[in-house]
Formats: C-alpha cells, sequence, structure tokens
C-alpha cells in the first residue's frame, strides 16, 4: 500500500469558508468514497505550523526543539547539540523603534546581503551564524560558552507598538538575551546605512526575535512506522520538520512556498516518487499565505487550481494500491470581516480515501468534516495506515 498526506497549510477556514464555496470535484470524488472528520492537534500556548504538521506526521513532543532547530535543519545548519537556534523576521521599524511591518513588506531583495553582513558576528566570546531563509525570515544560530534557549521572544505579533529588548525567561538565559540584545544594537545601528534599502519600499531596519530552542534526536518515522517516506515541500519549516523526523527531501524546482509556486512541478514529483516511497509527504503552502493576506476569494480560486493539478496526477498512479489523505496543519480567518487573519486553535477538517476505506459520500469541507469521525493528538498516521 502507498500512502499519500497532502497537508494545504491552513485551508480549514470558519464561516461560509473557501472549502465550502471552491469548485474542487477531484477532491470532491475523493472524499465522497472515503471518511470524512477532524483531527484535533494540541497546540499548546500558540497555534504553529511546525507543531501542526509535527502532530499530523504522529511525532511525540517529549523533546520538542523549538522551532529555531527546526528551522536551522530546514536550510541545511549544522547545529552543535549546545548551540542556541533562533527563527527570526527581518522587519521595519520607524525612527522611534515604532514596528511598522512585521515582514519588511514579504520582499525579499538584498535580504541574502544583509546575512553575509551581519554572519560571523562575536559578541561577548559568542559567534552568530545568520543565515537567510524563505521570504523575510532568517536563521540565527548561537554557538558560545553559557548559553541558553530560555529567552523571551521580542516580537509583539501586532504593527503600531514600540519593539522591545529580548528577555530571559530564567537566570540561565540573562546572558543569552544580553548577547543578543548587544547583536540587535549592532544590527540596528548598520542595517539601516546599507545601499538596498535605498530600492525597498520597506525598508529592513531590525530583526525580530521569535523562536528559539536547540538540537534534539527523536525516533525515525521509519523506525516508528516501517514505511520509507519522502518530503515535497516549498517552505523550509515543512522540510525541517521532515529532516527532524529522517524523512527524505526532495527539491522541486520552482517551489517557493507562496502562490507562484510551480504546482505542477510538486504534482509530478508526487507522481513519480510515490513509485519510489511508500509514503509521501505533499505540503502547499499558498493556502496559507492568502489566508493570513485576507485574500479570502483568491484562496477560493487557488483551491480550485490546486483541485485541477491533482486531478492529473490521480490519473497517474494506481488508486488500487493507495490511500490518500488531504488536510491542513491549522485553520485560518481569512475573509475579509474578520480583520485578524491569524491561525486558529480548533481541530482541522481531514479526508482520508483508497482501499479498506468507509466511503461517507459528502464532498471535503468543515461542516461535512465535522459529522465525521474525531481523532486525538498523535493518530493520524496510524489512522491511515490501519488495516
Amino acid at each position: 500500500m502507498k500512502y499519500l498526506m497532502i497537508v494545504l497549510d491552513g485551508v480549514g477556514d470558519i464561516g461560509k469558508t473557501p472549502l465550502m464555496i471552491a469548485k474542487k470535484p477531484n477532491i470532491d470524488k475523493l472524499a465522497r468514497n472515503g471518511t470524512l472528520g477532524l483531527y484535533k492537534i494540541n497546540y499548546g500556548k500558540d497555534v504553529n505550523s511546525d507543531v501542526g504538521y509535527l502532530s499530523l506526521l504522529s511525532s511525540y513532543f517529549k523533546n520538542y526543539p523549538g522551532r529555531g532547530y527546526l528551522e536551522a535543519l530546514s536550510v541545511g545548519i549544522q547545529v552543535g547539540k549546545k548551540d542556541v537556534c533562533i527563527r527570526g523576521n527581518f522587519a521595519t521599524l520607524d525612527k522611534n523603534r515604532i514596528l511598522v511591518d512585521r515582514r519588511a513588506g514579504r520582499e525579499e531583495y538584498g535580504l541574502d546581503k544583509v546575512c553575509k553582513k551581519f554572519n560571523g558576528t562575536v559578541v561577548d566570546g559568542v559567534r552568530f551564524s545568520v543565515v537567510k531563509s524563505a521570504g523575510h525570515r532568517v536563521v540565527i544560530i548561537l554557538k558560545g560558552k553559557g548559553i541558553d534557549p530560555g529567552i523571551v521572544p521580542n516580537d509583539p505579533m501586532k504593527t503600531g507598538v514600540r519593539l522591545t529588548h529580548v528577555k530571559a525567561k530564567n537566570k540561565k538565559a540573562e546572558f543569552t538575551a544580553q548577547v543578543i540584545n548587544k547583536f540587535l544594537e549592532k544590527v540596528e545601528r548598520e542595517m539601516p546605512k546599507m545601499a538596498i534599502n535605498k530600492k525597498r519600499k520597506f525598508p529592513a531596519n531590525t530583526i525580530l526575535i521569535r523562536n528559539a530552542g536547540h538540537a534534539a534526536k527523536p525516533d525515525s518515522f521509519k523506525k516508528r512506522f516501517h514505511l520509507k517516506s519522502c518530503c515535497i515541500a516549498g517552505i523550509p519549516i515543512a522540510r525541517g520538520v521532515a529532516r527532524y523526523l529522517g524523512i527524505d527531501v526532495i527539491n522541486v524546482k520552482g517551489a517557493t512556498g507562496y502562490p507562484n509556486t510551480n504546482l505542477a512541478a510538486k504534482f509530478l514529483s508526487l507522481q513519480k516518487n510515490i513509485k519510489k516511497y511508500d509514503f509521501v509527504f505533499l505540503h502547499i503552502n499558498a493556502t496559507d499565505i492568502l489566508s493570513h493576506d485576507g485574500k479570502y476569494k483568491e484562496k477560493i480560486r487557488y483551491i480550485e487550481k490546486i483541485d485541477k493539478h491533482l486531478g492529473k496526477m490521480l490519473a497517474h498512479i494506481d488508486l488500487k494500491n493507495a490511500r490518500i489523505a488531504i488536510t491542513c496543519d491549522h485553520r485560518t480567518a481569512s475573509a475579509p470581516f474578520y480583520k485578524k487573519y491569524r491561525h486558529l486553535n480548533l481541530p482541522v477538517p481531514f479526508m482520508l480515501s483508497g482501499p479498506g476505506i468507509r466511503a461517507m459520500g459528502m464532498k471535503f469541507d468543515e461542516k461535512n468534516c465535522g459529522k465525521g469521525v474525531k481523532l486525538g493528538q498523535n493518530k493520524f498516521v496510524q489512522f491511515m495506515v490501519k488495516k
């Protein structure tokens, strides 16, 4: 048996949702011949995608390393056991250090040069490795004595407020917070002078410190489920989670994690790799991007675009020997009247179709999924592969 898990990031919604409105004959055909349901993900304090992916892949969280480490894996950084890994955003401040844009306009121009400039900076004996990630994101690795990941991020998660310093959660992390703040002072002093900011609509003049973490090694996906697996994804964090679990990462040309991603190439890669692997994790991020930007109608059209590419792929695989799951890592509120297009702590909709799966005869949307199976934490892959 082959297993395909297609994660449409943030596709689940509330109200009259895009899944309810979109014309998606191929997805709905699979759904009518399969089982629908809701999957409960225990996110903790914040609803984050990395926790969603780990939960969907039925990983345990006893040694959760923090998103910073997963982001480091995603860009191929070698991390030592005592290193501190940070996920950050390039952002825009005004002259009074009021946060204007948390993502520096989502514009990538020149950010690679910024990373090169500050990569290798040493503060009080601690070396900072600075590596550009996708879009406005950056990964920072601290290497040195006396450092600890127990810091409080300085990202306020909203604009129009004055940016504060990084703080320590405990005494062990006070030195770490201190050196990070010194590093940020250097960044905010030197970055605005860089030539790249003359060509940017939103200057990149600070780095928001978000998630800190450290190295950890869990049981591999293969050890737990005895399935040879691979991941096809455009965004680094999905690839980082895959590498953390020992899942092979397949690089696809033109896979960006944005609405301009090469969907045709991603589905073609799935079609090819399902012959080599038992389990394929295909991640599509654009549905989440459109949700965050409040592009409700565009999200509907993108679901329809995904459906067309899925239909072409399905014609080339053996459906008598494949189970296909479609789900998401979290829900969002994408309609303009919600104003805050945030992640929501709600059970995510899913469908599973294939040999041995009970047909419920309903199309795939949140309302119908609410009438189906209820799955608890860390039960998703088990549900997919059960006899």
